[in-house]
C-alpha cells in the first residue's frame, strides 16, 4: 500500500502490528487516501450534504469553510492534528468573532466526521478540541438596553412606522426573522383560547423553502402581552386566516433587505442585528421572573442552552439583592452601632463582669 520508513526495528513493527490490527477491526486507512488535500475532502463533503441538510445550513457549511487559510486547506486530510486545528480556531479569532469561529468549528467537526466513515482518516481531530477563548477577538455588540431599543424604535418611527412596529414586536416576542415570515393570520391564537398567544409552526429564511422551525422544540405557542396582542390583531385585520401575518408596507412577504432599508438599519442600530431582538425579549423575560424552562419554551430552545447564553442575566438578581443589602442601614449589632452604644452610656466597659466565684479565685494576696 505505501513505504514508511522508521528509525528502529521495534518501531516499524509497533507501526506494523497496529496497522494490522486496523485492518482485522475494520478501521484501517490506506495510505494514499489519507493523502487526499483537505479541500478536496471538502468539496465532496458539500455536495454529499446537498438534499441531505438544509439548503441554509449548506450555505453555512459552505462559507466556513470557504474562509479556511489556503495553507490549511492544502494539507493532507490524515496529517492534520488536534494541535493544528487548536492553532486554526485560535488564528480565527484574531479577526472573527468567537461565535462565528464557534460556526466553523462546528462544519469543521462534520466534515471530519464525514471523512472518518468514508475511510479518508482514521479518526476526527475537532471533537477533542474545546473552542479557545482567543488572545484577540472581535468585539461582540453590547447587549441590546430598553433604553437603546426605545431610541431606536424612535428614530425608525419617524422614518417607516409600519417597519418600527415590526422591531418592536420581535422585542416582544422573541420568534426569530425567519419564524416571522411564515407566520399565518390562522397561526394567531385569539384571548379567550385560553390566552392571546402565536403558533410557531413554520420558518422560512430569506430566499429559501419553508420549512420547520429551527429545533425539534421550535413549534410552540409564544404567549403575547397586551402591546405585542394589539399589533397582531392589526396586522390580521381583513386578511384572511392563510395570508401571511406581518407583511411590508404594500401587503408583501417580508424580506430582510427591503425591511433593513426602509427602517435605516445600519443608522438606527448600527451594533445591532435583528437576532439581538430575539435575545432582548429572552433576557426581559428572565429578568421579570419567568422560569428558564418556560423561556426557553418560548424561545424553542433548549433549557440548558437558554441557561448557557443567558447565566450573566440569571447572576443579576444575585447582584441586586447583595447591593440592596450594603445600601440598608447598618444591623444594630454591627460593630459600629456597638461603639456609639458605649460613647451614649459615658464609656462603660463592655467586659462582662466577674460572678462571685471568679472573684474568689482571682481576688486578694493569695489569689491565683
Amino acid at each position: 500500500m505505501a513505504d514508511k520508513t522508521f528509525t528502529t526495528r521495534r518501531a516499524a513493527e509497533i507501526y506494523e502490528r497496529q496497522e494490522k490490527e486496523a485492518l482485522h477491526v475494520g478501521g484501517f486507512v490506506s495510505p494514499q487516501r489519507q493523502r487526499t488535500p483537505v479541500s478536496e475532502v471538502a468539496a465532496a463533503f458539500l455536495e454529499a450534504r446537498s438534499g441531505q441538510v438544509a439548503p441554509h445550513t449548506l450555505r453555512t457549511d459552505r462559507d466556513n469553510l470557504a474562509a479556511l487559510p489556503p495553507k490549511f486547506a492544502a494539507r493532507p486530510i490524515g496529517s492534520v492534528s488536534e494541535a493544528d486545528v487548536l492553532s486554526l480556531l485560535t488564528d480565527l479569532l484574531g479577526s472573527r468573532a468567537h461565535s462565528t469561529v464557534s460556526r466553523i468549528r462546528t462544519t469543521l467537526s462534520a466534515l471530519w466526521s464525514w471523512a472518518v466513515r468514508q475511510r479518508l482518516t482514521p479518526s476526527n481531530p475537532v471533537r477533542g478540541v474545546r473552542m479557545p477563548s482567543g488572545a484577540v477577538q472581535a468585539h461582540e455588540g453590547a447587549p441590546l438596553t430598553a433604553s437603546v431599543l426605545r431610541l431606536m424604535l424612535d428614530v425608525q418611527r419617524e422614518r417607516s412606522p409600519h417597519g418600527a412596529l415590526i422591531t418592536e414586536w420581535l422585542s416582544l416576542t422573541g420568534l426569530r426573522w425567519s419564524e416571522l415570515r411564515a407566520l399565518r393570520v390562522g397561526d394567531l391564537q385569539d384571548q379567550d383560547v385560553p390566552f392571546p398567544a402565536v403558533r410557531v409552526l413554520r420558518a422560512q429564511s430569506d430566499g429559501y423553502a419553508e420549512k420547520a422551525p429551527k429545533s425539534a422544540r421550535g413549534r410552540r405557542a409564544v404567549p403575547l402581552v397586551a402591546r405585542a396582542h394589539d399589533i397582531a390583531r392589526e396586522w390580521a385585520s381583513g386578511k384572511g386566516p392563510t395570508n401571511y401575518l406581518a407583511t411590508s408596507a404594500t401587503g408583501l412577504q417580508l424580506r430582510g433587505t427591503y425591511f433593513r432599508r426602509a427602517v435605516a438599519w445600519t443608522m438606527t442600530s448600527p451594533e445591532h442585528t435583528i437576532h439581538d431582538l430575539r435575545h432582548y425579549a429572552a433576557s426581559t423575560w428572565l429578568r421579570q421572573g419567568i422560569p428558564i424552562n418556560q423561556v426557553a419554551a418560548w424561545l424553542g430552545d433548549d433549557p440548558r442552552t437558554v441557561l448557557k447564553i443567558y447565566a450573566h442575566v440569571l447572576g443579576e438578581a444575585q447582584d441586586i439583592e447583595a447591593l440592596h443589602r450594603l445600601n440598608s442601614p447598618v444591623p444594630s449589632h454591627s460593630p459600629e452601632n456597638v461603639s456609639n452604644h458605649d460613647s451614649r452610656e459615658g464609656g462603660r466597659s463592655t467586659e462582662p463582669r466577674k460572678t462571685g466565684s471568679d472573684q474568689g479565685k482571682t481576688g486578694g494576696d493569695g489569689g491565683i
